[in-house]
């Protein structure tokens, strides 16, 4: 068994952009099409370069913006009607 040395446990500080499409779970047409603008990127020499940091900033910037995780779609959902209060005369 090999062993580990520090910097092989260590995280990486930055990913390629398909790594950072991986880690957020989503097709390359909505990472391209919506995230990748939203994302701070950079590149060395051809290669477009992510930083975690930033993307660690776009989850917490969209689950501010959305904070119950619901999506909001569809029809509400119909409450039972409630009687009238009569009303307390003093």
């Amino acid at each position: 068994m090999p062993s580990r040395t520090k910097d092989s446990l260590a995280e990486p500080l930055v990913v390629s952009v398909a790594e950072a499409r991986r880690l957020l779970g989503i097709s390359n047409t909505a990472f391209y099409g919506r995230v990748l603008p939203e994302l701070e990127t950079f590149k060395i020499g051809r290669a477009r370069r992510v930083p975690l940091a930033a993307i660690r900033r776009y989850i917490a910037q969209r689950l501010a913006a959305n904070p119950t995780g619901k999506r909001g779609r569809g029809r509400p959902r119909k409450l039972p009607a409630q009687p009238p209060q009569a009303a307390v005369s003093a």
